[in-house]
C-alpha cells in the first residue's frame, strides 16, 4: 500500500474513533482535531458513507448503529488486523502468575483475547471484555465497578478509582486516544485519563502502552501520564518515525509490528 494510502487509513481510523465516542461529529471540529482541511474531512466522511459506515448530514456525520454488530468496511478490518498484531506482541511480555491490568479500548480488548487462555489474573474496567468470556478462558477475571460510558463501553469514576487503589498489578496495558513526546499519554475523556494514571501507578515499572499508528504524535485534552512513566510502547510500523525516535532517545522501549502490504 502506498504511503498516501496508509496516511489516509490512519486518518480515517481517527475519524472512526471520534465517531465511536460521540453521537455525531461536525466537519469543523474534526478538521481542527486532525489538523487537516475541512475538504479532506468531507471527502473522508463521504467515502465512509459510501461504504455504509456512517450517515452523512449537512456539516457532519454520525456512526450507523449497525456497525457495532457487523463488519463495517475494509478500513475497520485493516485497523482490527493492526490491533491484533499489537496484541500478539503484547502477550509475549506477560508471564504466568501476572496480575495484568487492562484499560478500556479496542486494542486492550485484543490483548485480552490473546492472554485469556493464560494462567494470569486480569483486572479491567473494559466492559467489552465481559462479552468475550467463554469456556476456554483460563485467566481469572476481575471487572472493576464504576460508571458505564456507553460510547467507550468502559467503567470509570470514583468507584473505579477507589478499587484500583486497593489492587497491586504486575503489568498493565494501556490503550489511549493520543501519545506524543511533548504531552505524553493523553485522553479525550478525563475519567479515562485518571484510570490510566492509577493503573500505571499500581503497576510501577511494567507499564505498556498499546496503540496503533493513528494515535502516535497526537495530543488529547486530558493528561494520563508522562513518557517517563511508560516502559514500552507497542504500535505498528506506520507510526511517525520522528516520534518513535524521540521516544527511544528518552529511554522508552518501542516495539513496531510489521503490517502486510494488503491490509
Amino acid at each position: 500500500m502506498s504511503g498516501f494510502g496508509r496516511t489516509t487509513m490512519a486518518r480515517r481510523a481517527r475519524v472512526l474513533d471520534a465517531l465511536q465516542k460521540a453521537d455525531l461529529v461536525r466537519v469543523p471540529d474534526l478538521a481542527s482535531a486532525l489538523n487537516v482541511a475541512e475538504v479532506t474531512v468531507r471527502r473522508d466522511l463521504d467515502d465512509l458513507a459510501a461504504q455504509g459506515v456512517v450517515e452523512r448530514f449537512h456539516g457532519g456525520a454520525r456512526l450507523l448503529a449497525r456497525t457495532e454488530q457487523a463488519e463495517p468496511s475494509k478500513l475497520r478490518d485493516g485497523l482490527d488486523a493492526r490491533k491484533k498484531r499489537i496484541a500478539e506482541q503484547a502477550a509475549t511480555f506477560v508471564r504466568p502468575g501476572d496480575t495484568v491490568m487492562l484499560s478500556g479500548g479496542t486494542t486492550t480488548l485484543a490483548v485480552f483475547r490473546e492472554i485469556a487462555c493464560m494462567d494470569v489474573r486480569i483486572v479491567t474496567n473494559n466492559a467489552k471484555i465481559v462479552g468475550e468470556i467463554n469456556e476456554h478462558m483460563r485467566a481469572e477475571l476481575f471487572v472493576l465497578g464504576g460508571e458505564y460510558n456507553r460510547h467507550t463501553r468502559a467503567l470509570n469514576g470514583d468507584l473505579t478509582n477507589l478499587t484500583l487503589n486497593e489492587i497491586n498489578g504486575t503489568i498493565c496495558f494501556l490503550g489511549t486516544n493520543a501519545m506524543s513526546q511533548k504531552a505524553g499519554v493523553t485522553s479525550t475523556i478525563y475519567a479515562a485519563a485518571i484510570v490510566n494514571r492509577l493503573m500505571a501507578k499500581q503497576c510501577e515499572n511494567r507499564v505498556v502502552v498499546v496503540a496503533d499508528a493513528s494515535k502516535i504524535g497526537l495530543t488529547a485534552q486530558f493528561s494520563s501520564l508522562p513518557i517517563t512513566s511508560v516502559q514500552r510502547l507497542i504500535t505498528d510500523a506506520d507510526a511517525d518515525p520522528s516520534e518513535i525516535a524521540a521516544y527511544r532517545a528518552a529511554g522508552l522501549q518501542v516495539t513496531l509490528c510489521d503490517i502486510d502490504e494488503d491490509i
